[in-house]
């Protein structure tokens, strides 16, 4: 992504105008590559292979960091269904066994639990 930044200055005399752009990009533009042969046309290839190396490091890179997220966010939604299921087993299992309190309790804590996590998982 590139990066812009620009910088103006006016006092009553004078204006001055800074303006600066940052690439984060392995690819030189045909531009730099053409000024590279000018004065080291032996390295323009050397250029070109270390930007093919560059961007396919990247793309393995983005394929896990793709899979990580996946598998992230899987996990949280098994161990999510886990916390729901294992809280309305254990209300099912105290309410048949006469703690009517302790279930609603259960039920509440879980998935109230649940909920408050859903709710506020966007706002870190």
């Amino acid at each position: 992504m590139a990066k812009n930044t620009q910088i103006k200055a006016r006092n009553a005399n004078s204006e001055i105008h800074l303006s600066h752009s940052q690439v984060d990009s392995p690819i030189l533009d045909v531009r730099s590559l053409e000024h590279l042969q000018q004065f080291r046309p032996d390295i323009v290839d050397f250029v070109v292979e270390q930007t093919k190396k560059e961007a396919e490091h990247r793309r393995k890179q983005d394929s896990r960091m793709i899979s990580y997220t996946f598998i992230e966010r899987i996990g949280a939604l098994l161990l999510g269904a886990f916390i729901g299921v294992g809280s309305i087993a254990g209300a099912i299992y105290a309410a048949i066994l006469g703690f009517e309190t302790l279930a609603t309790t259960i039920a509440a804590v879980g998935l109230g639990s649940l909920a408050v996590a859903f709710l506020r998982r966007d706002k870190k």
